[in-house]
């Protein structure tokens, strides 16, 4: 898992993304690569990035999500042109294999997600769905469950230096899931039967977890040693304990910190790095959200 951002002031004129944007008219520009899906959070205030367009390619899909309404796109085929309004949530999903030209006018703000061929058909066989082989292609649809996901996932992001790979794994695992099953070609196992772990298979998940308190550890890692895919394991770990890998990983990582704060002379900073925290500001966020009041005013609280 990877993050990344960029100011739009060093592209020079003319210069465009891999999605044809135009790099200088945009003002947020921030990326987060995952084992299955890439992401990319791209807007302006100040003007839409004009007309896009890409060649025909073998990249697999393209999903965008707009986080405002009021943006309206052109989209042109061989013999003719629609014009879309996008609210909200509302979506297009496109495959890169067709060449595409749009012009975009309106406020402009878009997650997009790219999705290769190969990782939809990982997806597809971790979600016990036969038969998933391509997305539908869809324009200004609205989709509200696919917009929240996508919303928290770049809002954990900016409130948190380093959004864990546990984290981004897990909110990856249910939006792919939600692509396939909305989306999909094929058909999804449904059961009424709720899997749970097995007492070994929920002791080694826990450890492996929690000697890696930061979460910069792979779910399918975690998965392969209880031989389950990684969709799976976040179902039956949530059926075992009530919460998914990272709500438990987080409330660990408090537990921890509360042990030190009242046994332990550390100061604020080295619980914060002992307890798997990106930095101090994330620790006392974190605590204060969990308490209602700080590390420091629970500490002496607890001591007196």
């Amino acid at each position: 898992m990877a993050l990344g951002s960029h100011g739009t002031g060093l592209p020079g004129p003319g210069k465009v993304d891999a999605f044809g944007c135009q790099l200088g008219k945009l003002e947020d520009d921030r990326q987060i690569i995952s084992d299955n899906l890439a992401y990319y959070r791209k807007s302006s205030t100040s003007a839409a990035p004009g007309q896009v367009a890409t060649p025909a390619s073998d990249r697999g899909y393209l999903i965008g999500v707009s986080l405002k309404a009021g943006h309206r796109r052109r989209i042109f085929s061989e013999h003719h042109s629609r014009l879309y309004e996008f609210e909200q949530h509302s979506i297009y999903l496109r495959s890169f294999a067709d060449s595409y030209k749009a012009d975009l006018s309106g406020a402009f703000g878009f997650i997009l997600m790219e999705l290769s061929s190969g990782d939809l058909e990982k997806l597809a066989d971790g979600a016990d769905a036969s038969g998933v082989s391509e997305l539908s292609q869809v324009v200004a649809e609205h989709d509200p469950v696919l917009g929240g996901m996508a919303q928290a996932l770049f809002s954990f992001a900016d409130v948190e230096p380093h959004p864990s790979s546990l984290f981004v794994e897990q909110i990856s695992s249910a939006i792919g899931l939600h692509l396939i099953a909305r989306y999909g070609n094929g058909r999804i196992r449904r059961t009424n039967k709720r899997e749970a772990l097995s007492q070994d298979a929920a002791t080694r998940a826990k450890d492996m977890m929690l000697s890696r308190l930061d979460g910069g550890i792979s779910l399918d890692d975690v998965a392969t040693r209880c031989n389950l895919s990684r969709i799976a394991f976040i179902r039956a770990f949530r059926e075992t304990t009530g919460k998914t890998p990272g709500e438990w990983l987080a409330e660990q990582r408090l537990r921890q910190a509360c042990d030190l704060l009242c046994s332990s002379p550390l100061s604020l900073m080295e619980i914060s790095a002992a307890c798997g925290f990106a930095d101090l500001t994330h620790f006392m966020r974190a605590f204060a959200a969990a308490k209602g009041t700080s590390p420091a005013v629970w500490r002496r609280a607890i001591r007196s």
